[in-house]
């Protein structure tokens, strides 16, 4: 089916044939149900993965073009007027919750794939802050991940309404993606999540999509390099537990048993923090054993210590 005939009559696409851009029309009617149920208080999240190839899929494209059929139904459905823009879209996870509160209440906001070392570890703290906080903006949020089964259980099953897989088909042809329910979704991360098989469960639906971002490409790619850029000048450290420095590893495990009661009392048990940092349980424990062992050494150089 064919939304936005004003916004783009013939000639804005190549090979367009009709007004408007293309959309499947199960997915519409989906988008319209969250749409007609957000405003009795609600907030909906959607995730986005791909299966094929973690990059290069077109993820971004068809999120873009998703935001901004939402904003085009909520408009008509509700009578308001909001926009999707570069506004609407963050990269980095910890962003969400700012951006969050300064856009309208049943906007759509995009956290786009972000490349860097400890984008799960961030990404899942994030998420845990935004759902203490940030429900009753009633916003529609969409995750794109690289790996479904690496987003923690409770958002990936419990949070999530639908997910979404982009994928290649063929000589890497774009264009194509698996759509999931909330039931379906549930049984791939619980049935594939061992094994990372996506096949396991079988899409509610396969759908097309086409070239084309839901704001002006020119837009996006700036935005997206402006946020490249402060990324190198923050100098992000990398939290990867195998592949962080010695010393950084130090301060970190010094850092998470020094505080490891207020974690604690915030929900951030050991299982928790494994997920979190992308390290097994175990290794967990043995951060909080080595972090008793240099406090005890700590307080016994005091003792010994000439006052």
């Amino acid at each position: 089916m064919k939304i936005l005939e004003e916004k783009y009559p013939i000639g804005s696409f190549k090979g367009q044939k009709s007004d408007g851009r293309y959309i499947d029309m199960n997915f519409y009617e989906n988008l319209k149900i969250l749409a007609n149920r957000i405003v009795d208080d609600m907030t909906f999240m959607m995730v986005c993965f791909s299966s094929t190839l973690e990059v290069g899929t077109g993820k971004s494209v068809l999120m873009t073009q998703v935001g901004e059929a939402w904003t085009d139904i909520i408009n008509s459905m509700h009578g308001l007027n909001l926009t999707f823009t570069k506004k609407n879209i963050v990269w980095r996870p910890k962003d969400l919750i700012k951006r969050s509160f300064e856009v309208p209440k049943y906007s759509c906001l995009l956290v786009d794939e972000w490349e860097d070392a400890h984008y799960w570890s961030e990404l899942g703290m994030t998420l845990r802050q935004f759902f203490r906080k940030c429900r009753q903006l009633n916003l529609f949020i969409i995750i794109i991940i690289p790996n479904f089964f690496q987003l923690p259980a409770p958002y990936a099953i419990g949070r999530s309404i639908f997910a979404i897989d982009v994928k290649f088909q063929g000589d890497f042809r774009r264009g194509f993606y698996d759509f999931y329910d909330f039931e379906k979704k549930r049984d791939l991360y619980i049935r594939g999540k061992k094994t990372q098989n996506y096949r396991i469960t079988k899409p509610s639906f396969n759908g097309r999509f086409f070239d084309g971002y839901g704001i002006p490409r020119d837009e996006y790619i700036k935005a997206k390099t402006a946020d490249m850029r402060r990324m190198d000048e923050d100098g992000d450290v990398i939290l990867n537990p195998d592949k962080i420095k010695y010393r950084e590893k130090l301060d970190l495990i010094w850092a998470l048993y020094k505080n490891r009661k207020i974690l604690a009392k915030n929900g951030f048990d050991t299982g928790t923090i494994s997920e979190v940092l992308g390290a097994a349980k175990r290794t967990v424990q043995r951060w909080m054993t080595e972090g008793r062992k240099r406090e005890e050494e700590m307080k016994e150089i005091e003792i010994s210590s000439p006052s």
